[in-house]
C-alpha cells in the first residue's frame, strides 16, 4: 500500500479547512443570541425600535437584527439558542414582506421616521391587531409598499432567527428577529489553512531538491 507522503497530507488538511470556511457555509441550524445593546437611542412611542445590536456566538463584531414580534421582551445581557431559518423563494409572503422591511430599515440613507415606520409595520404584519404606532399614516405606507414590492429581490442573505432555548424559565420568550445570515469568524483557520499549504509546498521543494 502505497504511503502518503508529508506534503499531500498536508494539503489535503489544508483543503479541508478552506472548504470548510466556504461562503456556502454561512450559517449554522442553531446560533447562540446575546442582546448587547438597542440603538443608539432610536425609539418610537416609548418603545426601542430596530437596531437591536447582537453578539452572534460569542462573536465581538456586533450584528444588527429587527424583531418582529412585539409583545414579547428581552432585555440587554440576554442570551438565548435560536433556530436560524434562511428566507428564501419558497418562504411565506409575510416573511418575503419582513425581509423588505428589514431592507428598508437596515438602509443607511433611511430617516429616523421611515426606519420607525417600517420596525412597526414589521411588527404589525405578524400582528393585524397591532395598531399602536405614532404614525399609522406612515406605517399603512410601509406595509403597501412591501406589498407592492418585487419581493425576488428582497430576500438573499436574509434570515429569521427563532428563539429555542436558553431563556430563564421565570423570563418571557424573546422576541423573534430578521437580520443578515450570520458568517463565521475565521480568521485564524484560514491562517492555518494557510500555514498548512504553505508548509506542504515547502516539503514539496524539498522533496525535489533532495530526489
Amino acid at each position: 500500500m502505497k504511503k502518503l507522503g508529508v506534503s499531500t497530507v498536508l494539503a489535503v488538511s489544508a483543503f479541508c479547512f478552506l472548504s470548510w470556511l466556504s461562503p456556502l457555509k454561512a450559517y449554522a441550524d442553531t446560533v447562540t443570541l446575546t442582546l448587547e445593546n438597542v440603538g443608539p437611542g432610536n425609539n418610537s412611542g416609548g418603545v426601542y425600535t430596530y437596531p437591536y445590536n447582537f453578539s452572534i456566538d460569542g462573536s465581538s463584531s456586533y450584528v444588527s437584527l429587527m424583531c418582529f414580534i412585539y409583545y414579547d421582551e428581552i432585555y440587554e445581557g440576554e442570551t438565548w439558542t435560536a433556530t436560524v431559518v434562511p428566507i428564501n423563494s419558497s418562504s411565506s409572503q409575510e416573511d418575503l414582506e419582513l425581509a423588505y422591511l428589514f431592507s428598508v430599515a437596515s438602509n443607511p440613507s433611511t430617516s429616523e421616521p421611515t426606519v420607525a415606520d417600517a420596525q412597526w409595520a414589521a411588527w404589525e404584519l405578524f400582528d393585524s391587531a397591532l395598531t399602536t404606532a405614532p404614525d399609522q399614516t406612515g406605517v399603512s405606507q410601509e406595509l403597501t409598499n412591501a406589498g407592492n414590492a418585487d419581493l425576488s429581490d428582497f430576500y438573499s442573505g436574509y434570515v429569521l432567527y427563532i428563539p429555542d432555548t436558553g431563556w430563564p424559565s421565570t423570563d418571557g420568550v424573546p422576541q423573534s428577529f430578521i437580520g443578515p445570515a450570520p458568517t463565521p469568524e475565521p480568521s485564524s483557520l484560514i491562517l492555518l489553512g494557510s500555514g498548512l499549504l504553505a508548509c506542504a509546498g515547502a516539503f514539496y521543494r524539498r522533496k525535489r531538491r533532495t530526489a
